[in-house]
């Protein structure tokens, strides 16, 4: 992934094969409106077992997924990795822990900032048109089953455009792709088999990696403080001004990170679909970032400011974390 810093990478590393398999359900209803409401209703009533492929800046990934889904319990998962380095990722409604047996260690992220798309998508989408086109796109197969495909296209350059596949007799999502202004596909998950179940087992959902002796590391927000209170309140010495068009400040808090002695400030900027995170901390890296940095769909820009080193980074346009973080100033 990008090569932020250690603890960054190995979290947005951690985010992999989620996007999709997170999401909801959807059906070959007339309207985007009728995908959506069915999606926010169905995204906890499927348990399956599956297969699925990443695909992401030149490089190709397969992963299988034990994903139990339980209206009272929530969502739990258990993916593992099928091509390059050995890993595993757990799931639920609270916690992603990742177990990576190249490095030792297992990072656990109990903050719940990275949702993904499927929980990201309103149920009316009357609040995404000012800045997105919502599409029914026909009709397709993925994995040799009919689906009906909804495109999400961006009405300026300041975001990106998904196209998504559902299946049409379950609803659950087949197929995604994040595609750029220019309507190059940057990012796909796409699911090759998956089988319903009446449920999981417990066993099946727990990790089957050894760990003795591996270190761990978790990241959890602080207790909150001003910052969290009012997303627009707690900067400190710190102003954001002229964001990019359609994105506002939503989150604002103190956080650790993998790697850091000290907790770094961490800004979530949204248009209630895409989102960027701006990490402000100490300028004592021996690598600092300065310039921009991609990664599939991901990009990243860092630049110094009196002292301390800013990051953007979100699945959005290059421009865009560069106006992010470029609209950080000093008070």
């Amino acid at each position: 992934m990008v090569a932020i810093s250690n603890g960054v990478v190995v979290r947005l590393a951690c985010a992999v094969g989620l996007m999709a398999w997170a999401a909801a359900a959807m059906s070959q209803s007339d309207s985007p409106r009728s995908l959506l409401e069915r999606a926010s209703e169905a995204r906890s009533s499927y348990s399956f077992v599956g297969e699925f492929i990443y695909q992401y800046g030149g490089d190709i990934e397969s992963m299988r997924i034990w994903r139990a889904a339980n209206p009272e319990t929530g969502i739990r998962e258990r993916l593992e990795s099928l091509s390059g380095e050995s890993r595993e990722i757990l799931r639920d409604d609270e916690t992603v822990t990742c177990i990576l047996p190249s490095s030792e260690s297992v990072m656990v992220d109990e903050r719940r900032l990275q949702r993904p798309l499927g929980a990201r998508l309103p149920g009316d989408p009357d609040a995404l048109r000012p800045h997105y086109r919502l599409e029914v796109a026909g009709q397709g197969r993925v994995a040799g089953r009919p689906a009906t495909r909804l495109n999400i296209d961006a009405r300026d350059d300041l975001r990106y455009g998904y196209r998504l596949w559902f299946d049409d007799e379950t609803g659950l999502l087949l197929r995604a792709e994040v595609v750029s202004p220019l309507g190059e596909v940057l990012e796909r998950v796409m699911v090759l088999s998956f089988e319903l179940r009446e449920q999981i087992d417990t066993d099946q959902l727990a990790s089957q990696l050894p760990q003795a002796g591996y270190a761990r590391m978790t990241t959890n927000s602080q207790a909150p403080d001003d910052a969290q209170s009012s997303a627009g309140q707690g900067l400190d010495q710190w102003s954001l001004n002229a964001l990019p068009d359609g994105y506002a400040l939503t989150m604002n808090q103190m956080q650790p990170l993998p790697g850091r002695d000290k907790p770094v400030r961490h800004l979530m900027i949204s248009d209630g679909l895409a989102s960027v995170s701006l990490y402000i901390e100490s300028q004592d890296q021996a690598d600092p970032i300065d310039g921009s940095r991609q990664m599939g769909a991901l990009n990243a820009y860092g630049r110094a400011l009196d002292g301390y080193q800013a990051i953007a980074v979100g699945e959005v346009p290059a421009a865009t974390v560069e106006r992010v973080a470029n609209a950080l100033t000093t008070n």
